[in-house]
């Protein structure tokens, strides 16, 4: 890469850091991982319980909000990162520069996974201080579990620019992609229990390695049955079969890389291709 080209994307960091430093999103989410962690530590004092004894259990409950925190900061940080400049009219502005749209568009990614890296990060130095302090330990594979949550992270990102990219309007990006990783892809997720399909496809089932990675050895499948309520009409309960998928490591390493890799070389081609 050029000399002039770093330079260029640097200056576009430092004014899209400016930018979400001035703006309410990083204070709103800073905040929200602060309240949640909060909220772990207090509670279970308040009402008479104990702390879990167990450092892998105590980790894994407070890392419980691990996949909101992931979402919404692709979803404030990235949903309406490329979108926003067209339908604001602010790229009359910016793309007559002598700019390419490449450093543009690498700039603003960095800036924002630099943000909501920042927001992980603090999340995990919140559980890890915590359970270190009231357990005196820190569990196994936490180093792990960190990486392959900034690997989630970095994935729907690079999908939500990719809707930036696409869509025409903010309000529909930022809808999009919150949706797709909070709802769609979940149910799907679900579907697959009942459906007998293993969705090794999807961010937000490959994103479980992140959690799993603590349980010693590693889960694998496994098959169970269920009843269900008595029927309308006093009828018996019915007896459903259901599997539990985990997800590989290494096979969902894979499919994140994918992913992240083809939506962020899409979005840069498709920026690159839109008018004003």
């Amino acid at each position: 890469m050029a000399p002039d080209s770093v330079r260029q994307i640097g200056t576009v960091v430092e004014y899209e850091l400016l930018k979400y430093l001035r703006g309410r999103r990083l204070l709103a989410i800073v905040l929200l991982t602060i309240i949640i962690s909060a909220i772990f530590l207090v509670v279970p004092p308040a009402i008479g319980s104990h702390y879990q004894e167990d450092p892998k259990e105590f980790i894994l409950s407070m890392l419980s909000f691990l996949g909101i925190l992931s979402i919404l900061s692709a979803t404030f940080f990235g949903a309406d990162a490329i979108v926003s400049e067209f339908e604001s009219r602010t790229g009359y502005f910016l793309f007559p520069n002598p700019i390419r749209k490449t450093a543009i568009f690498a700039g603003k990614f960095i800036a924002s996974a630099l943000v909501s890296v920042f927001t992980i990060a603090l999340y995990y130095a919140i559980a890890v201080a915590s359970v270190r302090v009231i357990d005196g330990g820190v569990p196994a594979n936490t180093g792990l579990s960190f990486a392959y949550a900034l690997v989630y992270l970095l994935t729907i990102l690079a999908v939500s620019y990719l809707f930036s990219a696409i869509m025409r309007s903010s309000v529909y990006s930022l809808i999009l992609t919150f949706f797709s990783f909070f709802l769609i892809l979940p149910i799907v997720d679900a579907v697959g229990s009942v459906a007998k399909f293993k969705p090794w496809f999807s961010i937000t089932f490959a994103s479980g390695i992140a959690t799993n990675i603590f349980t010693i050895p590693y889960p694998s499948d496994k098959s169970f049955t269920t009843t269900t309520g008595p029927q309308a009409g006093g009828g018996a309960g019915q007896t459903l079969a259901l599997t539990q998928y985990y997800p590989d490591v290494r096979l969902s390493l894979y499919v994140m890389g994918a992913y992240l890799i083809v939506a962020f070389i899409l979005s840069v081609l498709l920026m690159r291709r839109r008018q004003m």
